[in-house]
């Protein structure tokens, strides 16, 4: 059981471009959240079964159970998140080529790239994708920012992991992030930001 979060979320990594993938995790993040709840359910209830003789035995197996049952949608669920963070610390150097482009484009010409394409073929080959099957698009918007810091241009990953939780990551040439973010948090990964919702 504690295997289907990690593997949804290594299909989620696919470099395969497909929705799919996105919609298949979601699903199971919610399906393993609820299977959670009802495990630690019946481990409450096989507790309260243990104050009844005539139902102590099956109570026993059932709490054992019931407690290697969540224990194991638990790890598989922290698990899932580490390698979800992993992929992302991957994304950081896979994305070291793009912004080094930008940069230069934007010390040759005294402003960044008014759009990515302007990067080819003098600075980059082509436009790169995020090597993410369910998030393979890079975001970049000039001049502001989503995070309301002061930076002449920022590159962002629409990530989003449940049906309304639309997490992103952010990069800003000044790779300095806020604290707090109206509706979540940031975390700090690398020289990038990963936003919570």
């Amino acid at each position: 059981m504690g295997s289907i979060p990690i593997f949804c979320q290594l299909t989620l990594f696919a470099p395969i471009h497909c929705y799919f993938w996105a919609c298949l995790n979601q699903t199971t993040k919610l399906v393993t959240g609820m299977l959670l709840f009802i495990g630690i359910a019946y481990a409450f209830g096989s507790l309260f079964a243990l104050l009844f003789k005539s139902s102590r035995r099956y109570a026993q197996k059932a709490l054992l159970i019931s407690l290697c049952f969540v224990i194991f949608l638990f790890s598989g669920l922290k698990a899932r998140s580490a390698l979800r963070m992993k992929q992302f610390e991957d994304l950081v150097d896979r994305s070291k080529p793009l912004i080094a482009a930008i940069s230069l484009f934007e010390k040759d010409h005294g402003r960044p790239p008014a759009k990515l394409e302007l990067l080819v073929p003098k600075y980059i080959s082509g436009v790169p994708h995020t090597g993410l099957g369910a998030y393979p698009d890079y975001e970049y918007s000039t001049p502001g920012t989503s995070l309301g810091q002061e930076a002449s241009w920022e590159l962002s990953v629409d990530c989003p992991v449940g049906f309304f939780k639309f997490d992103a990551f952010y990069y800003l040439p000044t790779e300095k992030y806020p604290e707090d973010v109206f509706g979540g948090y940031l975390e700090p990964i690398k020289s990038w930001a990963y936003f919570h919702d």
